[in-house]
């Protein structure tokens, strides 16, 4: 299994308190994950969510569609743990699993039997290499009809655009977590999970998308850096 920052429990735990509640417009990347998902897969019984985190997706899907199952993976075991209790309302309809998302999709599940497959923040951890292995594996995964929907870090376009988004977060987790401008800057710029980014821009991303096969594949969503994304089988 790959180690990266994010198996650090110090690591999880800030992300989790400091950041995920704080990332800009999360609850509208979440609002059109769901409406896109809606409108061309509007019943999906079987889901996955790649690199679950705590749950968060999968526990809004299950929410949604009551007659849905869902399975989560994530490779780190503090996200994991944090899962299972996130999700204990939710215990009988879905099972989570300690693994690596770059090496294990093939085995969650038959190809051709899943309705739909997410991801939030997650898949920009792996090599570009790797990320199109992975679209190409969540392809031979879904249904005739199933979607991909990637709530995503992806790379600015140019490094000015760069400079303009990382002061922007800054900014914003500054405010949501009341906390002053200069902690926070210091504390994301020195960010340990940091090394772990493998951003690619989100156009190259759906392009590499609609080469596999995907249907109307789009960034559906986009505020500088953060992006959702994904396409139809």
């Amino acid at each position: 299994m790959a180690t990266t920052n994010w198996q650090r429990q110090d690591v999880t735990q800030h992300y989790l308190e400091q950041v995920r509640g704080g990332i800009p417009f999360g609850a509208e990347q979440a609002k059109i994950m769901l409406q896109v998902i809606n409108h061309f897969n509007p019943n999906p019984k079987r889901i996955i969510d790649l690199g679950c985190g705590n749950g968060f997706l999968a526990e809004l899907l299950l929410k949604t569609y009551p007659e849905a199952t869902a399975l989560l993976i994530d490779h780190s075991g503090p996200m994991v743990q944090a899962a299972r209790e996130h999700m204990s309302e939710y215990k009988h309809r879905c099972e989570i699993i300690h693994g690596d998302i770059s090496q294990f999709i093939k085995e969650l599940a038959e190809p051709h039997s899943i309705d739909c497959i997410v991801s939030g923040f997650a898949i920009h951890h792996l090599t570009h290499d790797k990320k199109k292995e992975l679209y190409h594996e969540i392809y031979n995964l879904l249904t005739d009809g199933g979607i991909f929907i990637n709530i995503e870090h992806t790379a600015s376009a140019t490094p000015e655009i760069e400079r303009l988004y990382n002061e922007l977060f800054i900014e914003h987790l500054s405010t949501h977590n009341n906390r002053d401008r200069q902690e926070v800057a210091k504390e994301y710029y020195n960010r340990l999970d940091k090394e772990d980014n493998i951003l690619e821009r989100v156009d190259i991303q759906v392009n590499w998308l609609k080469d596999i096969g995907f249907k109307h594949t789009d960034c559906y969503f986009k505020w500088m850096e953060l992006a959702v994304f994904g396409g139809v089988k």
